[in-house]
Parts: C-alpha cells; structure tokens; sequence
C-alpha cells in the first residue's frame, strides 16, 4: 500500500504532458502484458509481419464456411478448409487418402470401416471432440431426409454408422466401395453447437458465420463486407490443434468481384489461387509474383438428353453432333484449357485421341434420314426428316455477369459449337439462363443439349454422373444415360480393389460411353497460383482442389 501510496503521490505531482505521457505508456505496457499472458498464441497482431494474405476471385464472396456444404462456393472451401478437419484426409504429395483425426482400419471383405480417433481432440473454444461429433455429423445430419446436400447425402446413402464408444465409430457398407473413403475426408462439426438444428436449417444458422472447427486455425476476425464487392476474413493459428503447428501466425483471405479489381489491390495479397485465361498474362508480367499452375480432376461437357424425341433413338445425330467439332479448333481459342475426351478422370487422356470429321458426321445425318431440301442446292440451310420436320435441337447454357471470364468463355465455346452443328444442317437454338433458371431447366432435363462443367473432387465414383439410377431431378445423371452394362461396370469398378483388373474395367466403361455417345467432352481448365514469395514451401503439386496446397501448410515458412 506504500508503494501505491507514493506513486499516486508523484503521478499528482507531474504535469499535464507527464500525465498523458505516463497513461499512454501504461497503456502500452498493459498491451504487452495482455499479449504475452492472456493472448500467448497471438490474438491480436501488431504488424503484417506475421501475416499471409490471400486473394481469390468469388462473385459471392465468403457465405458459409460449413465443411458440408464446400461443394457450392470456392471461397467457402479455401477457408473451410483451415477451419474443419475430418477423420481423413488428402495428401497431395502423395495423392491418396491419409490418415487424419483417425486411424482407419477396414475388414477383410472391405465393408466396415473403423476409426479410432487420436487422444486429445478439441474445439477451438475448448470442448472436447469424440466420436459422439463424428455420429452427429454423419448420421444425424448427412442421412437426415431434410439435408440438402444431396450428392453428400447420395454418397452416404446405404452406409449403416454406428457409434462404438467415445473414440471409436464405424461405417457399414452393404457391398464394398473404394471410393467411399473420399467421403470421411468431410469435415467434422460440433454437436454442442448444432445438436437442436434440424438439418434443413443448418445453412441458414449462424455459426456458419463464425464456426468453431477443429482444424489448424480458427476465426479471428470474421467476414467483412466492404461497399466494393470484397469481402475478407482472418484466420489465427489454432493453439489446440492436434497436428504439428505451422509458422504462418495469421492468415487473410481477401474475396474479390473479378479479377480487375483484384489486380488493382495486388498490393495488398501475398498470393493468388485459381489464375486462368488472359489474366495469367498479368502475373507473368508482374516481376513479384512466381507462378505455379495446376489441373483438377474436372471438365466441361455438352450432355445429350437421351430423353429427347430426336436424340434418344438412332445415335446417328449424336454421332453427328460429336464428328462435325473439331476440338482442337476449339481449344486454341484459349490459352488455360486441355482436351479431354473421357469423363473417366483416371486414365491418361493423352490415350484418347479424338478426330473430327465433318464427311462422316453428314453421313450419319443421311443414314438417319435428314437431307437438304431439294431446291437446297448449296446446301447452307437446315435438314429435313422424310416427314418434314426440321433437325432442331434446343441448347442450354448458364448465364454469367457480362464481362467475367466465364461469361467470355461460355459465349465463345456455344458460338463455337452452334456455328459447327449448324454447318452440317442442323438448327440450334441457344438458350442463356439465369442461374435460377438454369439450375430449373436442368433439374428438370428440358433440353435436348447441355454445356456445363463437372468436377469430381477427391471422389472418381463415375456413379453419381452415369448410373441409371441418378438419371432423375435429384441426379447428376444429366444425360438420362441408361445402360445396364454400364451400372454393372461401374458397381463392379466400385468394388475392385486390385488396380490392373481395376484399370482394365476402367477401360472397358470409357469405351461403351464413347460407343454409346451420351455427351461430347471438351476439355479441362489449366490453373495457376501466384506467390510473391513471403513464404516458401507453397506447392501445387498433385492438388485435387486449390485448397489442398494447405495441408504443406507445416512446411510453410516465412521468408521476409
């Protein structure tokens, strides 16, 4: 109380300068304590020194970062992916499913799937993480009638889970599936927080927002939307994560409108994901920026609706309409893209070699019966059935925002295609939708022709793309493709562990699709990510999605 008493005391004594002085650096001190003491593991920063910055392209910006629902916004999953972490996961450098919050172990008939999960688990606020989470998650949540996830829900469907004791759960299949492994990749989520959520609502809860995950950071500042378009949120490195710590403090994703506007704050990121297109040009140009390009497992395609009055009986036309493209034609409009001519994403593409020819697709028009008018000598119009009525096909496309790079593409690709059918007689009638609509329409399959692209993640299940079961509104069959020997190929491709009797089915499915031509495969975009070299250790190698870089994260260290 002396001591007190006497610094009282001289702080009476000072004047008013001394006073504010002395308050300031008090201020100062208490600050540093509060760092050090309460805040060891650096809530707060007082610099960029310790800070990795992130910019990507995202017309909705940073919506819900929720690890069920990742499949629906990029810029959801790049942070989704720091936040959350599953009882697996995907090693790029090893391109294969890892360990991860669990050890995996599997039955000898390859239908049971126990996990033992790692001692010490936690949350970011601190509640212990058990196998109670991972039933919640999966069982409670995924396999609810009311989640609407429905390719995560269809790649559950079947699966038996139950819950062993605190640390231990198992998957039951009803016949084996090597694929399904990629699926307990998903992240966990905290049955504490959600428990009284109907899965329906999930979404649309809060958390969402400001989730509390499991993974190597969790949220320091949340999403901040700013008048321009951007939004940004923080990320902190996690002080109870289970794994080995990384040397990046802090992490800042800053979302942008478009590319342009991106480059006009290119100041203020350390790195850049998913460059394409005309816009690789300006970080080639940029001497601050070192590029690493990338491709994932997925392509755009034009889908023919095996339903249609003109499309699912003799395959001629659709031989027609695959013959008359010259791909390459097509391909060297672009700089990012690299043709593909099977969905099948494991095998080498560079077997399948596609050939055009325009005398042979105007043959297979003749032998299905369309011709030129007779007084059609020039043979420049459209082609007639022996009753009269016009080769019409109804051709849909999404509508983007005018200017963005998809809207250049999509209009170029269907100007492309559009002028090459209509070469060979046939009248296309292009429709662009509104994402609304678009999702409408195809849901509903009205069309006859459909350009849109498909990316199969960590998961090559051909089932979910090909199976005739999927061919209905909940599916991604979006061909109505129905064919017995291809369900028997890809349910036995499902349980076929040994890889050359495995690649040898492979084969056999590419070849009956590309007998049976239910859609014609363009090509698949070529990535590139931009790093200014804060940090090293940055790999792109063998990514499936971008935010597979992370998982190096360990190996990340700070340069300058």
């Amino acid at each position: 109380m002396r001591v007190l008493r006497y610094i009282i005391k001289v702080f009476r004594a000072y004047d008013y300068t001394d006073k504010l002085i002395s308050v300031i650096a008090l201020f100062v001190l208490l600050g540093m304590l509060v760092k050090l003491v309460v805040f060891p593991y650096g809530l707060f920063s007082f610099g960029e020194s310790n800070i990795y910055t992130e910019g990507m392209v995202s017309r909705n910006g940073f919506q819900n970062i929720n690890p069920l629902f990742v499949d629906y916004n990029e810029a959801d999953r790049e942070v989704s992916r720091l936040v959350f972490s599953g009882l697996m996961k995907y090693d790029p450098e090893k391109r294969a499913v890892v360990d991860d919050m669990a050890v995996l172990s599997i039955n000898e008939d390859k239908t049971e799937y126990t996990f033992m999960l790692r001692e010490g688990l936690k949350w970011h606020d601190g509640k212990d993480l058990t196998a109670d989470d991972v039933y919640f998650t999966f069982h409670d949540v995924v396999l609810s009638p009311s989640f609407s996830n429905e390719i995560l829900k269809t790649n559950f469907a079947g699966v038996d889970i139950e819950q062993l004791d605190e640390r231990s759960i198992k998957f039951t299949l009803e016949k084996p599936n090597v694929f399904f492994i990629t699926n307990l990749t998903t992240g966990v989520l905290p049955k504490h927080i959600l428990e009284d959520t109907d899965p329906y609502d999930i979404l649309k809860h809060e958390f969402n927002k400001i989730p509390v995950g499991s993974g190597p950071y969790m949220i320091s500042d949340p999403v901040e939307a700013f008048p321009d378009g951007r939004t940004q949120i923080t990320l902190q490195r996690s002080p109870v994560y289970y794994n080995a710590p990384s040397d990046i403090e802090f992490i800042r994703f800053i979302s942008y409108p478009t590319m342009e506007q991106l480059l006009e704050g290119i100041n203020s990121v350390n790195g850049v994901i998913k460059i394409s297109g005309k816009f690789v040009n300006d970080f080639e140009n940029n001497e601050r920026f070192d590029l690493f390009s990338y491709e994932l497992p997925q392509y755009t395609a034009v889908f023919m609706n095996m339903e249609s009055e003109i499309l699912k009986g003799d395959k001629n036309v659709r031989l027609a309409l695959q013959k008359s493209l010259n791909k390459e034609d097509l391909i060297s409009q672009f700089t990012d893209k690299k043709a593909v001519d099977t969905p099948l994403m494991e095998l080498d593409q560079e077997e399948w070699v596609y050939q055009p020819n325009v005398e042979e697709a105007e043959g297979a028009l003749k032998d299905s019966g369309y011709n030129y008018a007779e007084d059609d000598t020039e043979k420049v119009g459209i082609r007639y059935d022996e009753d009269g009525a016009a080769l019409e096909l109804n051709f849909i496309a999404r509508l983007y925002s005018e200017g963005s790079p998809q809207y250049e593409e999509a209009k170029t690709v269907v100007s492309f295609l559009q002028d090459s059918w209509e070469a060979v007689g046939m009248n296309i009638n292009v429709e662009f939708l509104p994402e609304s609509d678009f999702k409408d329409r195809t849901k509903t399959r009205a069309y006859d022709l459909l350009l849109v692209g498909q990316n199969l993640g960590y998961n090559l299940d051909t089932y979910s793309y090909w199976h005739s079961t999927q061919a209905n509104p909940m599916g991604q069959n979006l061909s109505n493709y129905k064919s017995f020997r291809v369900d028997s190929l890809i349910e036995d491709i499902r349980s076929v562990f040994n890889q050359e009797k495995r690649e040898r089915e492979l084969n056999e499915l590419a070849e009956q699709i590309k007998d049976d031509i239910p859609a014609i495969f363009l090509y698949r975009p070529v990535y590139y990510y931009a790093s200014d070299g804060k940090v090293s250790g940055v790999s792109m190698n063998g990514v499936v999605f971008a935010s597979d870089r992370f998982v190096a994260m360990p190996l990340w260290k700070f340069e300058r």
